[in-house]
C-alpha cells in the first residue's frame, strides 16, 4: 500500500468534533468559525497533492467537521481553487453538503467561471437562484455576480449579461465598483464597446481596475483611438497608472502603429518608476518590432532580465515582416526552447511574405526534426504556401496528415484545403472537400465560390451563392468580392450588375472599393469602357489604384490609347511607383503599334529607377518545385528544356503556328529576334519542363506571377492538342485549362 507523504494526525478524544445526532434530515452543526484552528483543518492549507486532500476530506467525515460549514468550505475552496485544484471533486463535496452557505456557493461560481466549462457556473447561479426562492437558502451577494459576469463574458453570451445586469441593479448592487469593473469587461468581451463606456461613466467612484478595463477593452476592440483619449482622461483625473493600464495603450499604440506615442509611452514607465514585468516588456517588444523598428526591439529585448516563448518569438516575427529573414533565422536558431509557436511564426512570417518557398523549407525541417507536432494553425500557413506556388503534392500530402492524425477539421482547415485545391488546379478535390463539410461557415461558402470563379465557372458560382442563400448563411463582402469576379470572367455582366445592386438594399453590405474595382473590370472585359468610367466618377468614395488598375487593363484589352493614357496618370498619382501602370501603359502601345511611345515610356521608367516585375513560372514535379524566369538558363536541365522547346516549336510551327510578336513590348526591327523574345517566355520553359519530366497521364500545372501572354496562351492550347496534353495555366487572375487545342477560358479573359 502506497504511504502518503504527509502523516495525518491522530485526533484525542477531547479535538474530535461530536459527531450529527441521526436524524432524517442532517443539518451543519454551527455557522461560525468555532473549528477555524482544528489540527484536522488546518492541514488542508498543509496538503502538498489532491491525494492528501483526499484522506483529510476521509477524515474529516470520521471525525464530523465535514458537517461544519466554515471545514467544509475551507477543503472545497483548496479542491476549487489552490493549484491542486480538481473542480470535479469539488463539486462532489459540494453536492454533500446538506446547507452550503454563501460562500460555498461563491468558491464554485468562482471556479467554474475560470474553467474549461464556465456555463456551469451560470448553472449553480441558476440553482442558486432558484434554492434562494424555495427555501430561503443562501441568496447571492455582492461577491457571487463579479465571478458569473465572467462567465457571461466566457461565453460570449450577451443576452444572459444584461439579465444578471438588470438584477443587480435590482438588489441595489448598481453602484459596487467590483461589480461595475465586471461588466464593463463583460460587455468589452461580448464587442458592446458603448455600453461598456455607459458603465464606466456611471461608477461613482472608479479605480484603477476601471480605468484598465475600458482602456483594454478599447485597446482590444480596434478602438485605439477612444483607448488612448481615456488614458488622458485618466492622467487628467489623477489616477496613476500600473503597469496593466500600460500594457494596454502600449496595444493601442502597436494597433496605431503609432511609434512616436509608444517610444513617449516607454519614456513614461522608466520616469515614473512603473513597475517592469515579463507581460508589459514582451507589449514594449510588440509595439517596436510591429511599427517596424526591429533594432530598438533588440536593444530591449538584450536588455530584458526575464524571457519567454513570446518574447523570443515577437523578436523572430519582427525580423521576418521586416524582411530581415537571415536575421529571423539566426534568432530562430538561438532559441532556448523552439516550440510550436516559434515554428509557426517563422513559417507564417515566410508565407505572408510572399517567400512561400522558404515556408515549405522550413515546414520540411519541422517534420525532420521531431521537435514538435504540427498544429492547425501550422497547418493552414502551410496550405496556404502550398496555394501561392502551386505545391499541390505537399498540400495533398497535408491533407492526409490530417486525416492520419485525426486532426479536427475546423473552419480554418477547410476553407485553407478549399483554397489551396483550387489554386493548384484541382477543382473537383476542392469541390469534394466542400461537400464533405458539415458545418459551413461564410468563409468555406466564401472560399468555393472564390474557386469556381478563378476557373471560369461562373454560372456554378451563382448556383453556389444560391445555395448559401437556401442554408441560410449571411454572405460577407468577401462573398460579394469573389461572386462579381466569377461574373467578370465568365461575362455574366447583367448578372454582375445586379448583384451589385442588391447588395446593400438586400444584403446590407455597403459596396466597398474592391466590389467598385470588380465592377469597373467587369464592364471593361465587356467592352463598356464609357459606363466603367461614369462609374468610377459616381463613386462614394475616392477611387483607388485597383480601380484604374481595372479600367487600365480594359484599354490593352480592346486597345483604347486615349483612355488608356487618363487611367494611367490617374493611377501615378495615386502610386508613383507603380510599375505596373506603365506595363499596362505599354501593352496598350503595342498593340496598337506606337514603338516610339513604347520607346518613349521604356526610357521614363529608367530615368526614374523603375523595373518591369520579371515574369515567373512555376511547376511542381516530383514534390519539388521549380521556378523559371524569362530567358532562363541556371536549371540543371536547361539543355534538354531547350532542346524540348525548340522541337515544341518546330512542331507548333507546321500545324499553323504565326508567333503573336505585338507581345513583344521592346521595338526590335529583326523579325527572328522577336520571336526569339517571345519562345524565352517563363511559361512556355515551364511547360517544356513538363513534357520531359512527367508522364503523359499526368497534367502539367504551371503557375505564373503575371497575367499570361495572348502568344503563351495560343501556344498552350496548340501544345495541349499537339502533344494530347492536358495543361492547367494559373496566372496573376484566373486559371486556364488548355484540353484538345481548347481554353476553358473560351478566350474570354
Amino acid at each position: 500500500m502506497a504511504v502518503t507523504t504527509m502523516p495525518l494526525v491522530s485526533l484525542p478524544p477531547h479535538h474530535r468534533a461530536s459527531p450529527p445526532p441521526p436524524t432524517t434530515h442532517i443539518t451543519t452543526l454551527n455557522k461560525d468559525r468555532y473549528f477555524s484552528n482544528h489540527p484536522t483543518v488546518l492541514l488542508i492549507n498543509q496538503a502538498s497533492n489532491s491525494k492528501q486532500l483526499k484522506q483529510i476530506h476521509a477524515q474529516m467525515l470520521r471525525n464530523g467537521l465535514f458537517y461544519d460549514p466554515f471545514s467544509a468550505s475551507t477543503l472545497i475552496s483548496a479542491f476549487a481553487l489552490s493549484p491542486l485544484q480538481d473542480i470535479g471533486y469539488a463539486r462532489k463535496l459540494f453536492d454533500e453538503m446538506p446547507e452550503p452557505n454563501v460562500y460555498t456557493w461563491n468558491v464554485l461560481i468562482r471556479a467554474y467561471s475560470s474553467s474549461q466549462t464556465p456555463v456551469q457556473s451560470l448553472l449553480m447561479f441558476t440553482q442558486m437562484i432558484n434554492l434562494c426562492k424555495s427555501c430561503n437558502e443562501a441568496s447571492p451577494n455582492k461577491f457571487t455576480y463579479p465571478f458569473v459576469i465572467k462567465a457571461a463574458a466566457e461565453l460570449l453570451d450577451i443576452r444572459v449579461g444584461k439579465v444578471i445586469h438588470g438584477m443587480v441593479v435590482k438588489m441595489s448592487l448598481g453602484s459596487d465598483v467590483f461589480i461595475l469593473n465586471s461588466l464593463i469587461h463583460f460587455y468589452a468581451s461580448c464587442g458592446c464597446l458603448d455600453s461598456a463606456y455607459r458603465v464606466f461613466i456611471n461608477i461613482p467612484v472608479r479605480d484603477v481596475v476601471s480605468w484598465n478595463s475600458i482602456i483594454t477593452g478599447f485597446a482590444q476592440g480596434d478602438r485605439a483611438d477612444d483607448a488612448l483619449k481615456v488614458f488622458h482622461e485618466m492622467q487628467g483625473d489623477g489616477l496613476r497608472p500600473d503597469n496593466v493600464t500600460m500594457m494596454s495603450v502600449l496595444t493601442a499604440c502597436t494597433k496605431k502603429l503609432d511609434l512616436k506615442f509608444g517610444r513617449w509611452v516607454h519614456l513614461y514607465i522608466e520616469k515614473n518608476g512603473i513597475r517592469g514585468s515579463l507581460n508589459l516588456n514582451n507589449a514594449l517588444l510588440d509595439m517596436y518590432a510591429k511599427c517596424g523598428r526591429v533594432e530598438d526591439a533588440q536593444k530591449l529585448f538584450d536588455k530584458m532580465p526575464e524571457k519567454d516563448i513570446v518574447s523570443w518569438t515577437t523578436m523572430l516575427v519582427g525580423y521576418a515582416k521586416a524582411g530581415h529573414y537571415i536575421a529571423a533565422r539566426r534568432h530562430f536558431d538561438s532559441m532556448p526552447d523552439q516550440d510550436i509557436a516559434a515554428w509557426n511564426a517563422l513559417i507564417s512570417a515566410y508565407e505572408q511574405s510572399g517567400n512561400s518557398k522558404e515556408a515549405l523549407a522550413v515546414f520540411n525541417e519541422l517534420q525532420v526534426s521531431n521537435k514538435a507536432e504540427p498544429d492547425t494553425v501550422t497547418l493552414v500557413s502551410t496550405l496556404s504556401a502550398c496555394a501561392q506556388v502551386g505545391a499541390m503534392d505537399m498540400g495533398v500530402w497535408i491533407h492526409v496528415y490530417i486525416k492520419k492524425h485525426n486532426i479536427k477539421l475546423s473552419c480554418h482547415l477547410i476553407t485553407s484545403l478549399i483554397d489551396m485545391y483550387s489554386k493548384c488546379g484541382d477543382l473537383n478535390k476542392a469541390l469534394e472537400v466542400f461537400n464533405s463539410s458539415d458545418n459551413k461557415d461564410v468563409f468555406i461558402w466564401s472560399a468555393m465560390i472564390a474557386g469556381l470563379a478563378m476557373h471560369g465557372h461562373g454560372r456554378d458560382a451563382i448556383e453556389l451563392f444560391e445555395k448559401m442563400q437556401e442554408a441560410n448563411v449571411k454572405p460577407n463582402g468577401v462573398t460579394f468580392t469573389n461572386l462579381l469576379c466569377a461574373c467578370s470572367h465568365t461575362g455574366l455582366l447583367q448578372e454582375g450588375r445586379d448583384f451589385f445592386k442588391k447588395m446593400e438594399p438586400v444584403y446590407g453590405i455597403t459596396p466597398g472599393v474592391k466590389h467598385y474595382a470588380c465592377l469597373v473590370d467587369m464592364l471593361g472585359r465587356a467592352g463598356h469602357l464609357e459606363e466603367a468610367i461614369n462609374l468610377i466618377k459616381t463613386m462614394p468614395m475616392p477611387p483607388l489604384a485597383s480601380v484604374y488598375g481595372a479600367l487600365l487593363g480594359a484599354c490593352k484589352l480592346h486597345g483604347n490609347v486615349e483612355v488608356a493614357e487618363q487611367a494611367s496618370a490617374r493611377l501615378l498619382e495615386l502610386e508613383p511607383w507603380n510599375h505596373g501602370a506603365y506595363v499596362l501603359l505599354s501593352n496598350v502601345y503595342a498593340k496598337s503599334g506606337k514603338w516610339d511611345q513604347v520607346a518613349s515610356l521604356r526610357k521614363r521608367m529608367k530615368d526614374v529607377g523603375l523595373k518591369k516585375e520579371p515574369g515567373c513560372s512555376s511547376i511542381e514535379v516530383n514534390g519539388i518545385v521549380h521556378e523559371f524566369i524569362v530567358g532562363d538558363n541556371t536549371h540543371t536541365q536547361s539543355k534538354p528544356i531547350y532542346g524540348k522547346l525548340n522541337e515544341v516549336f518546330e512542331k507548333l510551327k507546321s500545324n499553323g503556328y504565326e508567333p503573336n510578336r505585338s507581345q513583344v513590348l521592346q521595338c526590335v526591327e529583326e523579325e527572328d529576334m522577336q520571336e526569339q523574345a517571345l519562345h524565352l517566355h517563363s511559361e512556355k520553359l515551364a511547360i517544356a519542363f513538363g513534357l520531359i519530366s512527367l508522364k503523359q497521364s499526368q497534367p502539367i500545372r504551371v503557375m505564373k506571377n503575371l497575367r499570361v501572354c495572348g502568344d503563351c496562351h495560343n501556344v498552350a492550347k496548340l501544345i495541349s492538342k499537339v502533344y494530347d496534353r492536358e495543361i492547367l495555366l494559373r496566372d496573376r487572375y484566373r486559371f486556364h485549362r488548355f484540353k484538345a487545342g481548347e481554353c476553358s477560358c473560351k478566350d474570354y479573359w
